[in-house]
């Protein structure tokens, strides 16, 4: 046998002998991961919305602005003259598109919650944690507002703009997929407006090497607004009955600029800590650790949100909903944690879970402190 031949042998030979962690990943068993990861983001969001309406209460019919949104998802093209959500569009057309008209809104809003919860997890989980890290980092968005409120009130569809929020940020490798997301959130709520500064920064960290790159993120947030502008003119001209639109919001600051902020000023620092109650050290805590590690544009990122979203309460008092658009900064505070595993994270955030659980659970709205919990 000549030596090149058995130099051919050999190699093959070596090649066949790779270890299995070196060899590309097999059809079947790639399948079977996502499966099992699938399984697993819905037993926890099963299980996070049963261990929440042990908390607070399922709203078994339309409340308060839940009405008018029920209202909406019986005909989204011909919306009531007066009905004040006629340009809050997207969760009643997507109820009605579905066949869950009218009241049966609810529904539409359970299965968002559930889809929600089921993208938090699968977030935890592309964040490098593994299950049981993804199901801590998981509750405490589910044992806050981000789902009280949808689940509490009836007929309120908020989850739903979180939803789009989270897989616009989700996204934002892909710019054009990340605005048009947030531009599906905005047109659940156009409150999602106010963290358009946090994404055009996610956005621009994405290329650090890109002279250009705020700009380009510049121009994509603009475009997403802009096409969101037109649309809610659009609406505005079709519904001028529509009592949430944007003169509404701006006509009384003509007079007074703090007039919205001195109608919130009742209750106000209990309506901001009870949307997510002990869950506001976590965006703290891992904001202090960056600052010390010298990670100053990571710090910044993960708060921006919290300022962004208080800033609402200058055209709007509904004090805990307002607070509850910076769960982008629970969420990575939550996540850097219990990645770092800083200061035993993985021990003190469980018990901060359960501790957070037994806390009573109010709303604050137009000055008014509503208990929604526990029963």
């Amino acid at each position: 046998m000549s030596r090149s031949r058995r130099r051919n042998r050999s190699g093959r030979h070596r090649r066949s002998e790779r270890p299995e962690s070196e060899r590309s990943p097999r059809g079947p068993s790639t399948l079977r991961n996502l499966v099992v990861l699938t399984l697993a983001a819905v037993a926890s969001a099963a299980g996070l919305i049963w261990l929440t309406l042990q908390r607070v209460p399922l709203g078994l019919r339309p409340t308060y602005l839940g009405k008018s949104y029920a209202e909406l998802a019986a005909d989204p093209f011909h919306p009531a003259p007066d009905n004040p959500v006629a340009l809050r569009i997207l969760a009643p057309l997507l109820s009605y598109a579905v066949g869950l008209r009218g009241p049966y809104i609810l529904w539409t809003n359970l299965i968002t919650v559930a889809v929600f919860l089921a993208a938090v997890f699968l977030w935890f989980r592309s964040a490098g944690l593994g299950s049981w890290a993804a199901l801590v980092g998981s509750s405490t968005l589910a044992f806050s507002t981000v789902v009280l409120t949808t689940l509490h009130y009836g007929g309120y569809p908020d989850t739903l703009t979180y939803l789009f929020v989270l897989l616009a940020f989700w996204a934002s490798a892909r710019p054009w997929l990340c605005g048009v997301l947030f531009f599906l959130a905005l047109l659940n709520h156009e409150g999602a407006a106010f963290l358009a500064p946090w994404l055009l920064v996610v956005l621009a960290r994405r290329r650090p090497r890109d002279p250009r790159r705020w700009l380009r993120a510049s121009a994509r947030i603009v475009a997403t607004l802009g096409a969101f502008a037109v649309v809610r003119w659009l609406q505005s001209r079709a519904h001028p009955g529509a009592e949430f639109s944007l003169q509404y919001y701006l006509a009384p600051l003509l007079e007074d600029p703090l007039t919205w902020f001195r109608e919130s000023a009742r209750f106000r620092g209990v309506g901001i800590l009870s949307a997510f109650n002990l869950f506001w050290a976590l965006p703290l805590v891992a904001a202090i650790i960056m600052l010390r590690r010298g990670e100053r544009v990571e710090a910044l990122t993960l708060v921006l949100p919290i300022p962004l979203a208080l800033a609402q309460l200058l055209v709007a008092y509904d004090v805990t909903r307002v607070a509850t658009l910076a769960f982008p900064s629970v969420l990575l505070g939550a996540a850097y944690l219990l990645k770092t595993n800083a200061y035993a994270a993985q021990w003190w955030i469980p018990a901060l879970v359960v501790a957070n659980f037994f806390i009573p659970q109010v709303n604050v709205a137009m000055g008014v402190m509503d208990r929604m919990g526990p029963k």
